[in-house]
């Protein structure tokens, strides 16, 4: 009987944190919005970023409803999502990464450069 509630206890934990990261994203995105990578990799690119030979990630490689263009240097992947749905099933997905990330309602940048990537808006993806 223990280890049951004890791995009940586990799995209600791990959905509380999974709850408390998508509500958190939720309250904290960013009002900049893009309707795809490419209008992302512009933004990005005005902001001071280098994407001269972007190349596209096939949503198989990203997850659901995700599309994204890797840029580089300094490495930048930037994600539009079909929905905010989409876009928090990928960040609780990805787990730890060294990589500075933000998103908004329904984007994600992920990169190197902290200080183009703060110039899209959204909020920082804690993990």
């Amino acid at each position: 009987m223990r280890t049951m509630a004890g791995g009940l206890a586990g799995r209600v934990g791990a959905g509380l944190v999974l709850a408390g990261l998508v509500l958190g994203l939720a309250a904290c995105s960013g009002g900049a919005s893009y309707s795809s990578p490419e209008a992302l990799k512009d933004a990005y690119v005005d902001a001071g970023g280098s994407c001269d030979h972007p190349q596209d990630l096939p949503e198989s490689m990203i997850s659901e409803g995700a599309h994204a263009i890797l840029c580089a240097p300094p490495m930048a992947m930037l994600f539009v999502f079909d929905s905010e749905d989409a876009k928090n099933r990928w960040i609780a997905t990805t787990g730890d990464s060294d990589m500075y990330t933000v998103a908004g309602e329904r984007w994600a940048v992920a990169g190197e450069d902290k200080g183009i990537i703060d110039k899209l808006g959204g909020a920082e993806v804690k993990r």
